[in-house]
């Protein structure tokens, strides 16, 4: 049986002091205190990777009142190393030596938690076990937040076999996912994306592939894509990108009772979504459902994703590029570019049993 292991007292954490640009505010800290020991119902985890997302970047960027630090990063993989007094230690639950993976809950972020430290300490149950078969890397993509709003679009898409979908930023973290789930579905993917990522999308399991760049008025042409006799509009369209026009546009492709679901604008979405769909069509409203789309991060959805990757619905993890600890700022400057394909992920530990430590 494995003992606990005692941290050191201070740790390796990029910590961002006040709000402000990525660049501007956050410091990478060598001798950062490692947090406490687990409370009731807590565990401590030695990172090993974390998978970026365009969502850290936000909460740097936004003032959170009371908050003068933060650790960056939200999402993690790595190993159970403390329990708290009243965590679950069966056999099925959690126990010393665990590879686990998940997201930081929303309240600990506002506090100033972070991912991207050697040490971490979240509750018991934001956390999945990483199931046999996919890599410790790839389970900080798949099983933190593109994993996770994958399962909630799901749920707020409630799409059927045979049903027609349009997916914004295909090859994309989320795009990348998601497509996998709705082809295991049944469901026929049209993904958008660039010519160079067309064969991806296309393995990952999308019938029909838009290239963005080959049209000069892309929205006309997904217009005439449904217009054929053989063809009908789509039953949703699922917006991993943030393009309105896409939705304004939308009634030329989208069914008159389809829904245009869009993740781009976080737990703010609900003010957009209220917009769209209260105001007149006779003051220039768009005459479809708009729905904002938050992924408030839950084990609950990442046990939900663990269950598809164990039906092989979900085949791949594609990773774009994996920087090391101390390169974490080029890693956010490639995010930036929104040009990546899959995830980005940072190399918090030196080495992990993967490489058969």
């Amino acid at each position: 049986m494995l003992n606990e292991t005692r941290p050191p007292r201070t740790m390796k954490a990029w910590v961002a002091f006040g709000a402000g640009r990525l660049n501007d505010v956050l410091q990478l800290k060598t001798d950062w205190p490692t947090p406490p020991p687990p409370r009731a119902g807590e565990i401590m985890i030695r990172v090993s990777y974390v998978s970026i997302n365009p969502g850290d970047a936000k909460m740097i960027v936004k003032p959170i009142p009371f908050r003068k630090t933060a650790i960056a990063g939200m999402d993690f993989v790595g190993e159970v190393i403390q329990l708290g007094p009243s965590a679950p230690t069966s056999a099925s639950d959690l126990r010393l030596g665990m590879i686990v993976a998940g997201t930081i809950p929303m309240i600990n972020i506002l506090r100033g938690v972070g991912s991207l430290a050697e040490y971490l300490v979240v509750p018991a149950h934001a956390v999945v076990e990483k199931p046999i078969g996919l890599q410790e890397g790839a389970a900080a993509g798949l099983l933190g937040i593109v994993g996770q709003t994958s399962i909630v679009l799901l749920r707020a898409a409630n799409l059927r076999e045979g049903d027609k979908v349009l997916l914004n930023g295909a090859s994309g973290g989320v795009g990348c996912v998601l497509i996998q789930m709705l082809h295991g579905m049944g469901v026929h993917v049209t993904g958008v994306c660039s010519s160079k990522n067309e064969s991806l999308v296309r393995r990952l399991g999308a019938e029909e592939v838009v290239d963005y760049t080959a049209h000069d008025d892309l929205y006309e042409h997904l217009s005439s894509l449904v217009t054929s006799p053989e063809s009908r509009p789509f039953d949703a369209i699922i917006d991993c990108v943030g393009d309105d026009r896409l939705y304004y546009r939308s009634p030329g492709y989208l069914k008159v009772d389809g829904t245009y679901h869009s993740i781009e604008r976080g737990p703010f979405g609900f003010i957009t979504q209220f917009k769209f769909n209260h105001w007149p069509v006779l003051f220039g409203g768009i005459p479809r459902t708009y729905s904002g789309v938050f992924s408030n991060p839950a084990g609950s959805s990442a046990r939900e994703v663990v269950n598809w990757f164990k039906k092989d619905c979900i085949k791949e993890v594609p990773i774009d590029s994996i920087f090391q600890m101390d390169d974490a700022l080029k890693a956010f400057d490639a995010l930036a570019t929104k040009r990546t394909v899959g995830k980005i992920l940072i190399r918090v530990r030196r080495e992990t049993r993967e490489d058969g430590a």
